[in-house]
C-alpha cells in the first residue's frame, strides 16, 4: 500500500462532524509543532453554518456542503456521535475521495477502529480517545495539554497518531482494541457517575431536612478531602475511611435500615458497600469476622 501519510513531513487532515472534541482537536493539531505541519483540507457537519463556524474557530480549511464535495485528504478524522462513526466510514469507503495510505481514525472512547467499514487494501485505522472534557472548546485549547489519550488501530496509523498527539501535549497509551468497552466505562465511573452519586448524596441530605445551603458546607469539604486522598496514594485502599473500614456492622445495618424505602439508594450503597469491603480486608484495620457480617448484611439487603 502507498502511505504517503507515514512518509510525508506536510499533511493535511479533513474533520467530519467538528463538533466542540473536532473543532479543538483541529485547531490544536493546526497549531502543534512537530516535525510534521498540519492543514486543515475540509469540515463537514450536518449544515454549511456549522461548518463555517468551525472553519472560523479552527483557523483554517474549508467548510463542505456535502459528502460529495469532499476532495482527498492524508488524515480523515471523525468525530461525529458514537452512532454515526460507521455510517459515516461508510460513506467515506463509497464515495471515492480515498486513497490508499490515508489514515482514518475516530475519537470515540467505547468504540474501536474496527468499527471503521474501510477497505483493507485501501486506509489504515485507528481510534483516539483523550479523556478530557471538551465542554467549552477555546478553554480546551488551552488545559488540553496532560490529557491521557488510548490509542489504538492499524500499527502505521498509531505510529503517527502518538507523534501529533504528542504533539499537542496528549499523553498517549496503547490499548487493547478488544478492551476498549471496559475502559470507557471505567472511565465513565470515575467521572459521570461520581457525578451521579454526589448528586444522590444531595438528594439523601434533602430527604433528611438539610437546606442546600448546609449541604455544600457538609459535602464539599469532605468532597475534596476525599478526592485529594485518592490523588495522592497510589492505592485507594490508603484513601477508605468509615464504617467499612473500621468493621462498625451496627452503623451499617443502621444505614441500610434509613436506606429502606428507597431502593435506588440502598441498591447503591449495598453494591459500592461490597467494593469497600474488599478494601478494608486490604488495609487490615477490621477484623475478618467483622467484615463478613457487613459482606452478608449487605448480600441479604442486596436480596430484599
Amino acid at each position: 500500500m502507498n502511505t504517503p501519510a507515514l512518509t510525508s513531513t506536510h499533511l493535511t487532515i479533513t474533520c467530519v462532524g467538528a463538533g466542540r472534541l473536532g473543532t479543538t482537536l483541529c485547531r490544536l493539531l493546526l497549531e502543534q509543532q512537530s516535525t510534521i505541519s498540519i492543514s486543515i483540507g475540509q469540515v463537514l457537519n450536518n449544515s454549511l453554518e456549522s461548518s463555517l463556524r468551525a472553519v472560523e474557530f479552527i483557523g483554517d480549511g474549508a467548510a463542505a456542503k456535502d459528502s460529495q464535495q469532499l476532495k482527498p485528504a492524508d488524515l480523515w478524522l471523525i468525530s461525529t456521535p458514537d452512532d454515526a462513526i460507521q455510517e459515516v466510514s461508510e460513506a467515506l469507503a463509497k464515495s471515492g475521495v480515498l486513497a490508499p495510505g490515508n489514515i482514518v481514525f475516530h475519537c470515540s472512547g467505547s468504540l474501536s477502529s474496527k468499527i471503521l467499514r474501510l477497505p483493507d487494501d485501501q486506509c489504515y485505522r485507528a481510534s483516539v480517545h483523550p479523556t478530557h472534557s471538551f465542554a467549552n472548546p477555546t478553554k480546551s485549547v488551552s488545559t488540553f495539554p496532560g490529557s491521557s489519550c488510548a490509542v489504538e488501530g492499524d500499527e502505521q496509523a498509531v505510529k503517527l497518531l502518538n507523534l501529533l498527539f504528542a504533539a499537542i501535549g496528549g499523553m498517549c497509551f496503547p490499548l487493547k482494541s478488544d478492551k476498549k468497552g471496559l475502559y470507557h466505562a471505567a472511565t465513565v465511573m470515575a467521572c459521570n457517575n461520581l457525578v451521579a452519586l454526589l448528586a444522590m448524596s444531595k438528594q439523601m441530605l434533602t430527604e433528611a431536612g438539610i437546606d442546600a445551603a448546609q449541604q455544600e458546607l457538609i459535602l464539599n469539604p469532605l468532597v475534596r478531602q476525599t478526592v485529594d486522598n485518592y490523588l495522592n496514594n497510589s492505592d485507594p485502599a490508603d484513601s477508605l475511611t468509615g464504617p467499612i473500614s473500621r468493621g462498625d456492622e451496627t452503623t451499617v445495618a443502621t444505614h441500610l435500615n434509613a436506606l429502606s424505602s428507597n431502593p435506588q439508594w440502598r441498591g447503591a450503597y449495598t453494591v459500592l458497600g461490597e467494593v469497600a469491603v474488599g478494601l478494608a480486608q486490604q488495609q487490615g484495620f477490621a477484623s475478618s469476622d467483622d467484615l463478613k457480617k457487613i459482606s452478608d448484611l449487605l448480600a441479604s439487603a442486596t436480596d430484599q
